[in-house]
């Protein structure tokens, strides 16, 4: 794939990778917006979350909790989102040699799905800023976008289900770990990994439901997936010898 050259190359080009994301985030954010208006926000307050807080498990959480005490309102969003630190750490060698200004931006809008479009489909192309911060800041306009359009359409929130936007988060992400799979090559190692982290979070759920489920899957699947790789090569290396 061509690599681009210029700022605008590479911010159009991140737009256009965004757009399965997009897609689905407003799809999600229409039902995010409903969920907050029904739990008493108004379409403004709604449309101020999304702009802070830029996180869809942690909006519904704070849609339920929101009646509720604000020690435990904040304490839960700020479990529910503490993954995003294992993000941060892992974007960090890609982003090193970038202004301060450039990597504030960049982290402070990664979600779940910039994040694997970052790492799966940027690797070392020219104009990383620019791409990146184009592809994250397609996906915020489109989730603002939802979220304010479902707290003006909040008596719609029978037909949202009906129709089954409660979906598209994880329809999308499996479209992206399907294109991960099929991009990255050594499709083996990759499906055990996704099959382990399935495994690992449905017996952790179902034992005890938390946010820190989520962390502590990643971190297991993750470590096992590159023990597995480290074996193969040096499998493959000993072959070769």
């Amino acid at each position: 794939m061509e690599q681009p050259t210029t700022t605008a190359q590479a911010a159009l080009a991140g737009a256009r990778a965004s757009s399965p994301v997009t897609i689905a985030y407003a799809g999600i954010g229409l039902a995010a917006g409903v969920v907050g208006a029904e739990a008493g926000l108004s379409a403004a307050e709604v449309g101020v979350l999304s702009l802070l807080l830029f996180a869809g498990s942690a909006q519904f959480v704070f849609a339920d909790l929101y009646a509720g005490a604000l020690v435990t309102l904040v304490g839960t969003v700020f479990l529910v989102n503490l993954r995003h630190l294992l993000y941060a750490t892992a974007l960090s060698p890609r982003v090193q040699h970038l202004p301060l200004s450039a990597r504030v931006v960049i982290g402070a809008q990664l979600t779940d799905e910039t994040f694997a479009l970052g790492t799966s489909l940027m690797g070392q192309r020219l104009q990383y800023a620019a791409w990146m911060i184009a592809l994250n800041v397609t996906a915020y306009s489109a989730w603002v976008t939802g979220n304010v359009a479902g707290a003006l359409l909040g008596a719609l929130a029978g037909a949202i289900e009906a129709i089954g936007l409660e979906f598209a988060l994880a329809g999308m992400f499996a479209a992206l770990l399907v294109g991960q799979i099929r991009a990255g090559g050594r499709m083996g190692i990759r499906c055990a990994v996704a099959g382990l982290a399935g495994v690992i979070i449905i017996a952790l759920d179902s034992w005890q439901p938390h946010p820190l489920n989520l962390m502590l899957t990643t971190v297991v699947a993750a470590s096992a997936g590159v023990l597995i790789e480290q074996a193969a090569g040096r499998r493959r290396s000993e072959e070769a010898a």
